[in-house]
């Protein structure tokens, strides 16, 4: 949520904020598991980047909508969770593309 907030502070596009709350979000979490020498989560077949994807465009819409940041932040974090809790617990995953 912090870097999506920070890309609106500068006026960004709506776009760009949300591309850019993606990555500083999976960006912290490769370094968070290669600081703990372990496979980023990112690397592996779970839900984590489009979480974060998720999150950051729930951020966007309800800053468009004039939801207060604290609220908007706590709303789209509990997105985020939501999400990974649900693909962790059933074992969901994106679809892997298959080479012909």
């Amino acid at each position: 949520m912090v870097g999506t907030q920070k890309s609106i502070d500068y006026e960004s596009s709506n776009i760009a904020a949300i591309m850019l709350g993606m990555f500083s979000a999976a960006m912290g979490g490769v370094i968070r598991d290669i600081l703990i020498s372990e496979t980023p989560l990112i690397l592996r077949k779970e839900i984590y980047a489009s979480a974060c994807l998720s999150g950051a465009l729930l951020f966007v819409l309800l800053n468009s909508l004039h939801v207060h940041n604290g609220w908007n932040a706590f709303i789209s974090a509990t997105l985020v969770f939501i999400i990974r809790i649900v693909a962790i617990k059933y074992n969901l995953s994106l679809p892997v593309v298959r080479k012909k």
